[in-house]
């Protein structure tokens, strides 16, 4: 994986769909089809000390409230792609 903080990248899928036994967070499969249906690049905020980068996002609730979310992109993820630079 190549990404560096300030890179930018578009969440495509939720991590393991279509996998037997894939286990992921009610939560955080909603928040996934949210960043889907919003088509928005996300920008990497960090790689920690094993090279996993990670990013923030937040949605607004109805009550206005603010969800905030801390993901980290996983090596064998591949529901995400690199945005490329406008010239």
């Amino acid at each position: 994986m190549n990404l560096k903080v300030n890179d930018k990248v578009r969440i495509i899928g939720v991590p393991g769909e279509n996998i037997p036994n894939y286990v992921i967070h009610s939560s955080t499969k909603r928040a996934y089809k949210k960043l889907i249906a919003r088509k928005r690049p996300l920008r990497i905020n960090r790689v920690d000390e094993f090279g996993q980068p990670w990013y923030n996002f937040k949605f607004q609730l109805k009550n206005g409230a603010w969800e905030h979310h801390t993901m980290c992109i996983m090596e064998n993820d591949n529901n995400w792609i690199k945005v490329k630079k406008r010239k």
